[in-house]
């Protein structure tokens, strides 16, 4: 990639995530992540995060892919993968959309109840802590 994905700012040190861009390299296409999720490989869907969202219908898609490479695998490990996407990922940096739109707000809390159901506790802790940080931004937003 040829622009930095972190950057560092102020003298706090924190970080702030910039977003990726369809025309930066090293940005996976939707095919290649649609790929990863159907072949299920858990070395590589932690790269989906670099798939650009660059508007509403691309997270749309992500939700919807991630949902369905969800729907018929048996495996805890991919389960578990798929919650560290949207625990690191899709969370942290959309939130408000998720929030601010009912229909990407059911999606994504469709795919957390299914992961929910398995009953592993890894992806249990995990669930819990996406739900604990929705309800934070959605109580600073109704405020």
């Amino acid at each position: 990639m040829d622009q930095k994905v972190l950057q560092v700012y102020g003298e706090t040190n924190e970080l702030a995530v910039l977003n990726i861009s369809s025309k930066d390299i090293g940005a996976l296409s939707k095919e290649v992540a649609e790929r990863i999720l159907r072949t299920k490989d858990t070395d590589y869907i932690h790269q989906v995060m670099y798939v650009p969202i660059e508007k509403k219908e691309d997270l749309e898609w992500l939700i919807r892919c991630v949902g369905q490479a969800l729907g018929d695998e048996d495996e805890d490990d991919v389960a578990l993968e798929i919650a560290d996407l949207l625990y690191f990922f899709v969370i942290p940096f959309y939130e408000e959309d998720l929030l601010s739109d009912r229909h990407l707000y059911e999606q994504i809390g469709d795919v957390m109840e299914r992961l929910a159901s398995r009953n592993h506790s890894e992806i249990n802790t995990l669930i819990h802590e996406m739900k604990e940080d929705l309800a934070v931004v959605n109580k600073i937003k109704s405020l």
